[in-house]
């Protein structure tokens, strides 16, 4: 799983480009969504937390979840929902 931590930094290099090229703050980004639970990584301390109270999982819940996490990764979900909001920079057409 270490590659797994490796591609969440470079993950969040990624994100602090697109904050600098594209102008607007990205700080958390979504790693694993499942019905109302939604795991995210933030951009500011490199955890990975749950988005309703943005604490860090606890080592048990991170073992679980990382599986998941990796198969996000390696199906390119990941850097697709980097990318999902850049056609909305400037607004919606009219």
């Amino acid at each position: 799983m270490e590659d797994v931590f490796e591609y969440l930094n470079l993950l969040r290099a990624r994100m602090e480009f697109t904050e600098k090229f594209y102008g607007f703050k990205m700080n958390y980004l979504p790693l694993y969504f499942e019905g109302d639970d939604i795991i995210i990584l933030d951009k500011n301390d490199g955890k990975i937390k749950r988005l309703k109270d943005k604490k860090p999982l606890s080592q048990e819940e991170l073992k679980k979840v990382l599986p998941k996490i990796r198969e996000n990764i390696e199906s390119g979900l990941i850097d697709t929902l980097i990318t999902l909001n850049f056609q909305y920079i400037y607004g919606p057409e009219d």
